[in-house]
């Protein structure tokens, strides 16, 4: 059988197996997800969805349905996609779409809690199972005692059950407030299952990640996945900016993984007190020459960041669809 993960428009995330012969779309009712459809015949494009990873065939389907450019753009109709490998679809319609109850919440416990840097501060949180995301994802986390909940980027390997996140502490934060001066061992919390658009395409092409603050902990969760892979890594370069170099974190794990992966990796910070580096912000290490061999451009932090890094993309004609972007926002 082949893993199917269908994310909805919202970000939600839905994972499936598919037996061999099965359509995707009877691997889905099989599971209780309903889907959008029409006909079944591949005749109307009511199904129709974008595989953005994973091989798979299309049995009979109409022109009018699915026309050649779509199919190029990788567009597909999923009462015809029959996968030859896991695969990823992303639907062009929110989680809404299907009546009944929202996902149920995942019960943690709070494992573990350390400053790592001046402004970080990372979380283990000890999950009641397993779980499957695509690295790059996110999960909204409970504050205890606030009735209000974050998104936080997950930084571990998936399928653990041992969760890892990393946290900027902000001026009157809920989140903040409580790591900083409450927070203890052992205590409960709820996460939301995995959600986002922002993750890891696997399809050998370089990649350029460019980092801002926290926006580092997506990519820790790509480069480890990575580095365990059964095929070899595509070049790598990672480049992290931040306010001051007592904000850089996470230098014994990227390390480890400059170790494994051919990954160069460049830091840049705003101020120079007690940093002999780079200086400035992080769309200054950046360089024609790395656009040389089309990479694939993974953006996360916060919104200026992106947005600089965007039209500096944009004005050397990068491909907007090999652009991925994810924006970290401070919450109070």
């Amino acid at each position: 059988m082949h893993d199917i993960t269908a994310i909805f428009e919202d970000g939600r995330t839905v994972r499936f197996p598919a037996r061999p012969g099965e359509v995707v779309y009877q691997a889905a009712y099989r599971a209780s997800l309903e889907l959008a459809h029409d006909c079944l015949e591949g005749a109307c494009g009511e199904c129709k969805a974008w595989c953005t990873a994973g091989e798979f065939e299309l049995d009979d389907y109409s022109d009018e349905a699915l026309s050649r450019d779509e199919r190029d753009q990788g567009q597909t109709l999923l009462c015809k996609m029959l996968p030859r490998s896991s695969c990823v679809v992303e639907l062009p319609y929110p989680s809404s779409f299907q009546a009944g109850d929202a996902p149920a919440a995942i019960a943690a416990r709070l494992a573990a809690v350390e400053r790592v840097s001046s402004t970080v501060v990372r979380t283990r949180l000890q999950a009641d199972r397993p779980l499957d995301f695509l690295p790059g994802q996110y999960a909204n986390l409970s504050v205890p005692g606030a009735g209000v909940s974050r998104a936080y980027s997950f930084a571990n390997l998936p399928g653990r059950d041992e969760l890892e996140f990393f946290h900027k502490l902000v001026p009157d934060g809920a989140m903040s407030a409580y790591l900083s001066q409450r927070a203890k061992v052992g205590e409960a919390l709820t996460l939301t299952p995995p959600s986002g658009h922002f993750y890891l395409r696997e399809n050998g092409r370089p990649l350029l990640l460019v980092a801002g603050g926290t926006g580092l902990a997506p990519f820790l969760s790509m480069l480890g996945h990575l580095a365990r892979a059964p095929r070899a890594a595509p070049p790598i370069r990672l480049l992290i900016g931040a306010n001051a170099a007592a904000e850089f974190f996470a230098h014994e794990q990227l390390a480890g993984l400059a170790g494994i992966l051919p990954v160069e990796i460049e830091r840049i910070a705003v101020s120079s007190e007690g940093w002999t580096g780079a200086t400035g912000h992080v769309t200054q290490l950046l360089h024609d020459d790395m656009l040389r061999d089309a990479p694939d451009v993974y953006l996360c932090g916060p919104p200026p960041m992106i947005e600089s890094c965007a039209g500096w993309l944009a004005a050397r004609g990068v491909d907007r669809h090999r652009v991925r972007a994810e924006k970290f926002l401070p919450s109070a």
